[in-house]
């Protein structure tokens, strides 16, 4: 049996309606993971009060890219309402629907699990062997969120999610100690929450160099962040987190590989950032052309980065790289 978590959850406000709108904060963070599945007695009505709490937490996004000038939140904003304006709910079975992301399903329908199901949510009571025929379905590493907490969990062998966060706190070590190896000291590379650029530039000039082994760390860092998900941390914390992968992204998309959003799905992902509001912060917008660029990074020193700018030139860019270019 592969191994799985719990998260025992409940809502802060009481009935099914605050229940649906948790559990949808909570995909919300998780939703590129794979796919989802829900729990609960009526699919067709969890399904309709869902969607509209999915299209709500969408706006509230929305909202958020009109309010920032940030080049990269901007892309990364965009990218998770595409996302979620594309994903697919339904209240029919894995074999009836198979292209869909979020699947509402009663207890007896739990004999066939979507495959890459990372999230499943158990809205209403299961029975014991419901939940180890569910167990048995999942993948490595999926976790289940339990409001009901009717269910002994730890009977199947299930961990605490807590045991995910952890892993994440490992990964970030191993993270560090590889930056030492190259002398970047990531609280080098903001002030004040802002981007520190000329210690950015520097330090994306060095990964360049190394952009295999670099790129490997950062995946396992970025891969054990989104399985913890949602996770709450300090300001601080979070900040270190966004600066890493936001270098990630930078060296993912500089590199002479097939581009990808993956860096940028967990780029400024606060976990907790439908609790409270959260201080707008204005990126450094530039209109500097490719070959002052190139004669900077070259005068620099930065031969690495001034060689990847030429090269992304001359080969189809992804949207933050088109046009003039943002400091980097």
């Amino acid at each position: 049996m592969e191994q799985c978590y719990i998260e025992l959850r409940k809502s802060r406000a009481r009935g099914t309606d605050s229940i649906v709108a948790d559990s949808m904060r909570h995909l919300h963070t998780r939703q590129h993971l794979g796919k989802a599945v829900v729990v609960c007695d009526q699919p067709v009505v969890m399904l309709s009060a869902a969607r509209k709490q999915w299209l709500k937490l969408s706006r509230i996004i929305q909202k958020q890219r009109a309010q920032t000038l940030n080049a990269d939140k901007i892309l990364k904003y965009t990218h998770t309402i595409t996302h979620m304006q594309h994903m697919q709910f339904s209240a029919r079975s894995p074999l009836e629907k198979p292209d869909a992301d979020v699947y509402f399903v009663s207890p007896r329908e739990l004999r066939l699990v979507p495959v890459h199901c990372w999230s499943t949510y158990i809205i209403e009571p299961v029975a014991a062997e419901q939940a180890a025929m569910l167990v048995a379905q999942l993948p490595s590493e999926a976790l289940i969120v339990d409001y009901d907490q009717s269910v002994t969990w730890r009977r199947l062998g299930l961990q605490p999610k807590k045991a995910l966060e952890a892993r994440v706190a490992q990964a970030w070590q191993q993270v560090l100690q590889f930056l030492r190896g190259y002398d970047i000291d990531i609280a080098r590379l903001t002030i004040d929450d802002m981007q520190n650029i000329e210690a950015m530039d520097d330090a994306l000039d060095t990964l360049l160099g190394i952009s295999h082994s670099f790129l490997q760390v950062a995946n396992e860092f970025q891969r054990a962040l989104e399985l913890a998900r949602p996770l709450r941390l300090s300001s601080q914390v979070r900040t270190a987190y966004d600066t890493f992968v936001l270098l990630a992204h930078r060296v993912q998309a500089l590199s002479p590989t097939a581009y990808t959003q993956h860096f940028l799905e967990a780029y400024n992902e606060d976990d907790t950032f439908f609790l409270y509001d959260v201080q707008q912060h204005s990126g450094r917008l530039t209109t500097e052309t490719l070959a002052r660029a190139y004669a900077r990074h070259q005068a620099a020193g930065r031969h690495h980065l001034a060689r990847a700018l030429l090269h992304r030139a001359s080969s189809p860019l992804e949207p933050t790289y088109s046009g003039t270019l943002p400091a980097v």
